[in-house]
């Protein structure tokens, strides 16, 4: 069983439920949506868990240099079970979104097949699977909102999202650069160089901070929201810029890219309190 929870990253998972669920509350979910809520929370992170276990199927070969003992290169895990796997909990997270609302139904029936293209297709590519995979967390919010009819609040916690999940992304391709070049990768460290792809990161993950101010200055959020996403947001996200461009061993890129993982849910918190 152990591999199995391995390969849905349960940290992930987790962040993806609270995602949505906070998104929902933004939205002006109540109590009598509670159940439809806690449906949409759990449907979006098995399609994510999904996205996770079709993601390491594609890059065996890639995780056989950058991760080898991940559960499918291991061989805990064969490639067939593997997909039975990404298909239960995919076909899992369809049905209880149809329990939801139409139109956040519809935001699931696409982003499942968009996960499995960009795993194949996309992925490999300079910036545009950077891109592609944040929006996917960026929807995470958009779908919770449309869970209770009020997408408009959840479109800057959706921007908050998108913008430091491209930043990570790009992080987690340097770290990685040694198999993406072994196996025919050509995402951004690779074509362009480390250089190239810390001041890419650099940008988005500047653009944060600044995005940050805007809530609160338009009136959306008010002085909790501003003090708590400075003191463990924006803080944070300067000293992972400075560290970035200190160190870009493979180990401290990968302690920066969790690092950024749990600045999300600081985030959550910060928007909640706002």
């Amino acid at each position: 069983m152990k591999p199995y929870i391995t390969l849905i990253r349960p940290v992930n998972f987790v962040i993806t439920a609270l995602s949505i669920f906070v998104a929902c509350l933004l939205a002006g979910g109540t109590q009598a949506q509670l159940l439809v809520m806690v449906f949409a929370s759990l449907s979006g992170a098995l399609i994510g868990s999904g996205g996770m276990v079709i993601n390491d199927i594609i890059d065996v070969e890639i995780d056989r240099i950058n991760k080898p003992d991940r559960p499918i290169p291991s061989g805990a895990v064969d490639r067939y079970d593997a997909m039975m796997f990404y298909g239960a909990l995919t076909g899992a997270g369809l049905i209880m979104s149809a329990y939801t609302t139409r139109s956040a139904f519809i935001i699931a029936f696409i982003a499942a097949p968009v996960i499995v293209m960009y795993s194949k297709g996309f992925k490999g590519t300079p910036l545009f699977g950077n891109l592609i995979v944040a929006a996917l967390t960026g929807l995470a919010f958009i779908y919770g909102g449309a869970v209770v009819g009020n997408i408009r609040q959840a479109v800057m916690p959706a921007v908050f999202a998108f913008l430091i999940n491209v930043g990570r992304e790009v992080i987690k391709d340097m770290e990685d650069v040694e198999g993406d070049a072994k196996n025919g990768a050509s995402t951004l460290p690779v074509r362009y160089g480390m250089q190239a792809a810390a001041a890419t990161a650099t940008i988005f993950l500047l653009s944060v901070i600044a995005s940050t101010f805007i809530p609160y200055l338009n009136g959306q959020y008010g002085i909790s929201y501003l003090v708590t996403v400075n003191a463990g947001v924006n803080l944070v996200l300067v000293y992972v810029l400075v560290s970035l461009w200190k160190d870009r061993s493979v180990q401290n890129l990968h302690r920066l890219s969790n690092i950024l993982k749990w600045d999300m849910l600081v985030g959550l918190a910060a928007i909640y309190l706002g």
